[in-house]
């Protein structure tokens, strides 16, 4: 009987014991917006080359404690070794390079035209410089993995970086070489991320 009680008074000292832990434990955030539908990658249903050159996208890396975004023109859609993937293309001189290369996820957000000119502002100042999220008058909301996403945009998708290499100057046509040394600009990284999640609105 003592021994049973025993036992019995370990376990519960155990169990109160790992609750403790758990409550003490930070909440990671998540996404708030009931707005959010999830969908399959294979249900993005975009043009993907007018989605990146010409209505742009939001490249987000980073956690709620320590984020970047930053507008870009540069990407793809497609797979690679049987995943879903999403090809990114990021120079060396951008304070977002720093997050990516910090990070095992990043995320690419697409935004209803209306938005057009907050998007305009992030991808014309430096993180360096000021709080680009403040200043867009964005919300930042974060999915179960605490990755950025945003309220106002309409297609999320949240990727876990697979591949990343710089591209070589000395195998670039003569012209894009030259692109490079007018604009004195470090040159771009090739991210490739496995789609993990995708939403729409």
């Amino acid at each position: 009987m003592k021994l049973k009680q025993l036992t019995l008074g370990i376990f519960a000292a155990l169990l109160l014991a790992s609750c403790g832990n758990k409550a003490n434990e930070p909440e990671a955030k998540t996404q708030t917006s009931d707005q959010w539908q999830e969908i399959k990658p294979q249900e993005i249903d975009v043009n993907a080359v007018k989605m990146f050159a010409d209505d742009w996208m939001l490249l987000s890396a980073g956690k709620d404690t320590s984020m970047n975004m930053m507008t870009i023109a540069w990407g793809g859609l497609g797979e690679l070794w049987g995943k879903p993937v999403v090809t990114i293309y990021v120079s060396t001189d951008r304070y977002t390079y720093k997050f990516l290369e910090e990070n095992e996820y990043f995320t690419v957000t697409a935004f209803p035209e209306q938005y057009r000119d907050k998007l305009q502002y992030l991808g014309s100042v430096s993180g360096r410089d000021e709080d680009k999220l403040k200043g867009s008058g964005l919300t930042a909301e974060f999915t179960k993995l605490g990755n950025p996403i945003y309220k106002e945009a309409n297609l999320a998708i949240e990727c876990k970086k697979l591949y990343a290499e710089p591209l070589n100057k000395e195998l670039m046509p003569l012209e894009q070489r030259q692109w490079y040394d007018e604009k004195k600009q470090g040159v771009h990284v090739m991210y490739i991320g496995e789609i993990v999640n995708v939403w729409k609105k």
